[in-house]
């Protein structure tokens, strides 16, 4: 590639994420205070999900008190074979959702959002995404660092 990171391909993407993960991980681990016990759910597409219940495990062994459940969403809006979480819509993700407990937190990737951050690809609004939750969403952007601290709650990101 002629020298030039390749993010955009999902392999660098996912290389990156990992080591971001990892790296701010560790930091915490070295930390004197702990996170506070709490449950999230992550939601993600099918092609993402062993990485980032790879990862979540790695974090859960690390914090005991932490449970993070992974749900990969199955893509019916545009077909199964889509498995890419970018293409995930609000309602696959609501349908996904619907029968799980959710816990403390819902974590979104933001990639799941049109550009201006507010709609999903089949028009449905994070207002009214939310409004059909109990549990309160954030969204997050595609750095482990911050994935990290979201799921720990230590506000290192917010």
């Amino acid at each position: 590639y002629d020298g030039y990171l390749q993010l955009e391909n999902g392999v660098g993407m996912t290389r990156l994420l990992m080591n971001e993960f990892r790296k701010r991980l560790e930091e915490h681990k070295n930390k004197k205070t702990a996170p506070k016990k709490r449950k999230v759910t992550l939601v993600t597409g099918v092609l993402a999900a062993p990485v980032i219940e790879l990862l979540v495990s790695e974090l859960e062994r690390a914090f005991p008190f932490i449970t993070a459940t992974v749900i990969p969403v199955k893509n019916r809006f545009f077909g199964e074979k889509i498995t890419v979480t970018g293409l995930l819509t609000g309602s696959d993700i609501l349908d996904a959702l619907c029968d799980t407990d959710t816990g403390d937190e819902i974590i979104l990737p933001d990639v799941t959002l049109r550009r201006d951050g507010e709609v999903f690809l089949d028009d449905m609004t994070l207002e009214f995404f939310r409004a059909g939750l109990v549990t309160p969403v954030t969204v997050v952007g595609p750095g482990g660092d911050e994935l990290v601290d979201i799921i720990l709650n230590t506000g290192q990101n917010s």
